[in-house]
């Protein structure tokens, strides 16, 4: 996983910790190599806006 890489996925706020993301407030736990096959930032970036929406969406039916 790249520094490029790493730095988006703060921006939205997970949080590295070992060989696992972590997003706090959500409650996500992802394994980095998830995250590390995408080739383009923008590809990430839209990855990561689908995991927070439908966990956001999971969330409100609960």
């Amino acid at each position: 996983m790249t520094e490029e890489q790493l730095a988006v996925l703060e921006k939205f706020g997970f949080r590295a910790e070992g060989e696992q993301l972590k997003h706090f407030k959500l409650g996500i736990v992802r394994e980095k190599e998830e995250f590390a096959r995408f080739s383009s930032t923008e590809e990430l970036q839209a990855y990561v806006k689908q995991i927070l929406r439908n966990q956001c969406l999971w969330k409100r039916q609960e």
